[in-house]
């Protein structure tokens, strides 16, 4: 049996080697540039173990036997510092290469003894049997029984139970691959110490490498499955270091068992010096909050000097069984976020004030979640809106969109409730009931996430100087009656709506010569009486203007014939009165022309037309004529 394993086992070593060797290279090859290589000298040294018992396995040749065993010799000690290198990487950290250097003394040295060792034979010897060459075991030599295998044994056992150990520190998504790799190399391990020491099994069968082999699928699953090389696991500690928050951990006496690196800062002093101190044994404001958060998770904001303040967070600690152990204290300097909450209190405060003491109403509606179809209802108002729209009863919050009329809710609703389009700030004009005379709000409304606010502007002094400015723009600015535009426009619209009626031209005779004796002023003094005392010889529907110069037309909408004849009458009566002007009695006769609607026309200019020619044709009456026979000069004033 052994016969046989001694021709078929080699070859096959020598195929895991070489699978190894190219794992090995697959796994150098296929990490990116921050790739852990520490695996890859890993697989590579199990290569050249399994290829060093390959030659050394059942070999009689003195010199492919010293090549086995130098390989052996070579890859068996520096695997344990490579798997030591691994565990500090995995864990606290890599160790530093002064000590990755003086762990390699003795392997190296064993290295250096295996290739001369036909000088001395310290690691192994030939024996020449009767069967033929044999060697001696490497159990049976000093050196190895006393310095290389307590070395080898010794490193591998420490960095596996520290790694052990340190699983729960190490992030859970990485302790399956951990663990896998943890298993690979205790596997042979337990195997080889189980034959060289315990006497289990052929003292010359190769277990470890045997292991090896038999374990080549899963170094290949966790390197090309798990892609253990492309990262390295992160430990809790060095997590805990870069918290930027002051971390301390502190036992039953309220004495510093840990502090991460932002804790020492904010103590001032390096971690050894902490150690053993009790934290804020002068501080009675902090102590209290330790002595509050003995059994139950405690946050408080403390002031720890003049200039900031942090917020203090402490929780116990338990251990396995549940027994309070001490406390882990969490320290957050919230100085600049209590300062921006206050400056933003302030902002609010200040945004408040001024909604409140807007002269403009300010409103924001949001849907009735209670409400089975959502409706919209006020959720605030300000002062200025319960002033607009309130009726003094109650306040607007709370009330729905449908009751405030004064807003046309209708439109509001169909713009905020369409679906078709995006919600868009709207504005519309509403005439109000606010106090006395006519009213105008603007409302100016805008989307604020689900909601919509509304804004309401009083603009009735705007619409008012609006209306007076119109107003101005048709009026002469010297008689207050009508000037040519606004005749235009009323006279036309009180024609439209009449069925009859008539237009009355009418001037001033002599005024010409009148203003160039009297004066312009008297001249404008004249009109301003003149125009007067049309509008009260007038009813409120008659349309009175002034065209220009001493020239005025009257519509009489609605008025027969013979009442056209009266009023002219009056008023060429009431013209020829004297005027008292600048202290001086002034005399100045009217002259009229009258047109009759429908018989001369319907369009205004046109009755204006003849009127005008029926009052030059009239003018050929004298006034002492006139004055005599006022009936008859009418009656020669009105057009034919």
């Amino acid at each position: 049996m052994l016969e046989t394993l001694e021709l078929v086992l080699p070859p096959v070593l020598g195929v895991s080697a070489v699978g190894y060797a190219v794992l090995a290279v697959r796994v150098s090859r296929s990490g990116p540039q921050y790739a852990n290589s520490t695996v890859s000298f890993f697989l590579l040294l199990c290569a050249s173990l399994i290829a060093g018992t390959a030659f050394s396995y059942g070999a009689t040749d003195p010199n492919l036997y010293g090549i086995g065993r130098t390989l052996s010799f070579f890859s068996g000690g520096f695997i344990p510092i490579v798997f030591y290198y691994l565990y500090r990487e995995y864990t606290v950290g890599p160790p530093s290469g002064i000590l990755i250097a003086m762990l390699a003394i003795i392997p190296m040295a064993t290295t250096a003894l295996a290739l001369t060792n036909s000088m001395h034979n310290i690691i192994w010897a030939i024996v020449e049997t009767d069967q033929g060459t044999r060697f001696t075991e490497v159990t049976d030599h000093y050196w190895y029984t006393r310095v290389y295998a307590p070395f080898v044994y010794g490193l591998f056992a420490y960095s596996a139970i520290r790694m052990i150990g340190h699983l729960p520190t190490i992030a859970p998504a990485h302790r399956k691959t951990v663990s896998i790799l943890l298993m690979c190399a205790i596997v042979p391990y337990a195997m080889s110490i189980a034959n060289n020491f315990l006497g289990m099994g052929p003292r010359d069968f190769p277990f470890t490498t045997v292991a090896l082999t038999l374990l080549l699928p899963v170094f290949a699953y966790s390197s090309l499955h798990l892609r253990v090389h492309e990262f390295s696991p992160l430990a809790y500690q060095t997590l805990f270091d870069h918290v930027r928050d002051p971390i301390f951990v502190i036992d039953n006496d309220q004495r510093i068992i840990c502090a991460n690196k932002a804790a020492q800062e904010f103590l001032g002093g390096n971690e050894s010096e902490l150690i053993g101190c009790k934290l804020w044994e002068d501080f009675p404001a902090a102590r209290a909050i330790l002595e509050q958060a003995r059994e139950l998770d405690l946050t408080q904001t403390l002031r720890i000097d003049t200039n900031n303040t942090y917020e203090v967070s402490v929780g116990p600690l338990s251990g396995a069984k549940g027994q309070t152990m001490g406390m882990v204290v969490v320290c957050r300097d919230v100085t600049q976020r209590r300062k921006a909450l206050s400056r933003l209190a302030d902002s609010e405060h200040l945004i408040r004030t001024l909604i409140e003491t807007s002269s403009n109403g300010i409103l924001r509606f949001a849907r009735d979640a209670n409400d089975p179809d959502h409706k919209f209802r006020c959720v605030f108002a300000n002062r200025s809106a319960q002033s607009f729209i309130g009726d003094g009863a109650g306040t607007l919050v709370g009330m729905p969109l449908e009751k405030l009329q004064q807003l046309d809710p209708d439109r509001l609703l169909q713009h905020f409730t369409a679906t078709d389009q995006p919600a868009q700030q709207v504005s519309f004009e509403v005439a109000a009931d606010i106090g006395d005379g006519d009213n105008w709000l603007r409302i100016v409304a805008e989307p604020v996430g689900d909601d919509f606010s509304v804004t309401l502007v009083d603009i009735t002094q705007r619409k008012r100087n609006e209306d007076k400015m119109l107003a101005d723009a048709l009026r002469d600015p010297l008689t207050g009656i009508l000037n040519r535009r606004g005749f235009e426009q009323q006279g036309a619209a009180s024609i439209r709506n009449s069925t009859k009626g008539a237009v009355l031209y009418l001037d001033l005779n002599q005024f010409k010569s009148i203003n160039d004796r009297f004066g312009h002023q008297a001249g404008d003094a004249l009109l301003k009486a003149f125009g007067h005392r049309l509008g009260f010889c007038l009813r409120p529907e008659d349309v009175l203007g002034r065209l220009g110069g001493d020239e005025f037309a009257i519509v009489l909408p609605g008025v027969s014939t013979e009442d056209v004849k009266h009023i002219a009458e009056r008023l060429v009566q009431t013209a020829s009165e004297a005027y008292i002007i600048q202290g001086q009695e002034i005399k100045c006769t009217a002259s009229v022309g009258i047109s009759l609607m429908p018989k001369h026309g319907e369009e205004l200019w046109h009755l204006l037309s003849v009127a005008d020619q029926a009052m030059y044709d009239a003018k050929s009456i004298s006034d002492e004529e006139a004055a005599n026979d006022r009936a008859a000069y009418v009656e020669a004033a009105t057009a034919s």
